[in-house]
């Protein structure tokens, strides 16, 4: 049970601490409980977008009450994006359609609840919508920041190449072979978003000089800068807003995201360039060589 446990993650070190110790562990009870029925990933990944979306529908209405069913359903929610990779992960059967609509479904849910935050101010007469675009968009950009960073650490760890430029040259294989087969459309278009996603991570990154970088002095010098990358992640955000909702106030988690978590991401993006600048020398013995893809989805 425990080394399912273990398999079913992407790599602890390099996972938001919230997840370890509270939503990782029940979403991987709900994966054992649905493991043997003919449920897919994609499937859980639209119950988790769909719990998003009823939190954000309760936000909006902006009662105590619904204040405290909207941080309910959001909580449902990031069990169950969580679940969604854990299972592709045991199942063996991620995709690379399912990471792109894992990806497209998180930033629904996270619209639809930005939305729902602010139409529930503007119903108490408060004049927030400023403050809830400026929060949301800060949102995205922890988002995409941390998601880079926790993917390069795990491939440099790992001995893989830059994760950026391997899932690059996947997808961009995987849209060729479809225009081959003639099997471009709305699949074809999600994998081009992927790709322009791929896109913002690269030119957010400080890791210009990958291929300098020694496997081993990578690994001891960024493992406590995951760990701080790790309080941008999507799950601390969320954790916020639902801590936030059952005090009653969700206007404190959007000024908490617009002074904190910039000022964390400006902190944290200072620290990298220096940790990348001061490891960048080192020789190119252990750098990361080619292995096998491994499961794609992730989460």
């Amino acid at each position: 049970m425990i080394e399912e446990y273990r398999r079913s993650l992407k790599m602890p070190k390099a996972e938001e601490l919230l997840d370890l110790l509270f939503y990782r562990p029940i979403a991987f009870l709900f994966v054992k409980a649905i493991y043997r029925f003919p449920i897919t990933p994609n499937q859980v990944t639209v119950l988790s977008m769909l719990a998003g979306i009823a939190a954000g529908w309760n936000f909006s209405i902006g009662t105590r009450t619904a204040l405290v069913w909207g941080a309910l359903w959001y909580v449902a929610a990031n069990i169950l994006d969580c679940s969604d990779g854990q299972l592709a992960r045991l199942q063996q059967s991620g995709t690379l359609l399912g990471r792109v609509i894992d990806g497209v479904a998180d930033y629904v849910s996270s619209v639809a609840v930005f939305l729902g935050v602010g139409i529930g101010l503007a119903s108490k007469d408060e004049n927030a919508w400023w403050l809830v675009v400026f929060a949301g968009l800060s949102s995205a950009i922890h988002a995409i920041f941390f998601d880079y960073y926790q993917s390069e650490f795990i491939s440099t760890v790992r001995s893989e190449r830059s994760f950026v430029e391997r899932e690059t040259e996947r997808f961009t294989d995987e849209i060729r072979q479809m225009k081959e087969k003639q099997r471009d459309g709305i699949e074809e278009f999600f994998l081009n978003l992927y790709l322009w996603y791929l896109g913002l991570q690269k030119r957010s990154s400080t890791k210009k000089q990958a291929r300098n970088f020694n496997v081993e002095t990578y690994r001891m010098e960024n493992s406590g800068m995951i760990r701080l990358w790790s309080f941008l992640g999507p799950t601390t955000n969320r954790t916020m807003l639902i801590s936030c909702a059952f005090f009653g106030h969700v206007e404190w988690f959007l000024w908490v995201v617009i002074t904190v978590l910039n000022f964390w991401l400006l902190f944290c993006y200072v620290l990298q360039r220096k940790i990348h600048r001061r490891i960048a020398e080192e020789p190119r013995e252990g750098f990361p060589t080619r292995k096998p893809p491994g499961n794609l989805r992730k989460v």
